[in-house]
């Protein structure tokens, strides 16, 4: 691998740039994709997002290059879903992806003031960008949440010694209680998938990426490399949107099956579509949205991407 030191804008615009690539592999099961929109959100509105998020993420860059004060990256996620959500008048594109790729552009930031090596770098130092977050991060991110306003999170859930989200006493009730933003993830990550993927350095986010690599070496197709990889990614995790909107048993069942596809997928030289339309219908017909293994999809996209760039400095080879 090529050691190098990047810009800021090179080191922002993969994981832009992976926001958009997610939403638009075809067809990824039970998710927005370039055929299929879902009731108030849009396939445009992710491709938009892509396009809002550089700024934020060139902003986390800088910030971990130059170290920061009472906010590390919660007002980064909370100013990229607010303006999606005002510029695009869409529901919740980003709420996920954009705390694990905000997470992830600070940590660029923080890396690259010395050579970055591998991506696998990335893991020990994110790991202590949120150790480091404050309360002021917690309610960043409160707000983010209150504005994405996500349809699985409810008033009455029971959060323990953490503050609902919905209190309206959030604010004052943060600062009383001085709970961090790793305070709250911690908590979060018994059932939330990025919560725990923030917390464990991108795990699989870094698992996905050599998967995907695999996997576009074998057949040189970067969409069906993006649809093998989300599959790859919901076979391995309980999706969290899926747990607490449809329950434990409908979360390992579409696991399961997710796995069933992956393999036949993997076994076809052609027509590897006709399984994934088969499971695409079926989740969206039941009202099933994977929206939590989708971030997770994004992130291993934008590793991907960084990878490319480290090594020989393309972003994504599209010649063959």
């Amino acid at each position: 691998m090529r050691s190098k030191q990047c810009a800021i804008k090179q080191l922002a615009e993969p994981l832009a740039l992976a926001l958009a690539l997610e939403a638009s592999g075809y067809p990824k099961p039970g998710n927005v994709h370039r055929t299929s929109d879902r009731k108030g959100l849009r396939y445009e509105a992710f491709l938009a997002t892509s396009i809002l998020a550089v700024k934020y993420f060139e902003r986390g860059v800088k910030r971990g290059r130059r170290g920061f004060g009472k906010t590390v990256l919660g007002d980064l996620v909370h100013g990229l879903v607010r303006e999606v959500t005002e510029k695009l008048n869409s529901t919740n594109t980003c709420l996920g992806s954009s705390l694990l790729l905000s997470l992830m552009s600070v940590s660029l930031g923080a890396l690259s003031l010395h050579v970055i090596g591998t991506i696998r770098e990335l893991g020990g130092v994110s790991k202590k960008i949120v150790e480091s977050t404050t309360v002021w991060d917690t309610i960043y991110y409160y707000k983010a949440v209150r504005t994405a306003s996500p349809s699985y999170l409810k008033p009455d859930d029971h959060t323990g010694i953490y503050v609902n989200v919905w209190d309206p006493a959030y604010r004052q009730r943060l600062l009383e209680k001085g709970h961090r933003l790793v305070d709250v993830l911690k908590y979060s990550s018994k059932l939330d998938i990025v919560a725990r993927e923030a917390l464990n350095g991108f795990e699989q986010g870094l698992l996905a990426e050599e998967f995907m690599r695999e996997r576009l070496n074998a057949h040189r197709d970067f969409n069906r490399a993006v649809v093998e990889t989300y599959l790859y990614l919901l076979s391995r995790n309980r999706d969290t949107v899926v747990y607490l909107k449809n329950g434990i048993s409908t979360a390992e069942e579409v696991s399961e099956k997710a796995l069933r596809v992956l393999n036949d997928v993997i076994a076809r030289k052609s027509g590897w579509r006709s399984p994934v339309k088969e499971f695409d219908y079926e989740l969206v017909s039941r009202g099933i949205n994977p929206g939590a293994v989708a971030d997770l999809t994004a992130t291993a996209i934008a590793l991907h991407l960084l990878r490319n760039t480290l090594e020989n400095g393309i972003l994504l080879d599209l010649s063959y």
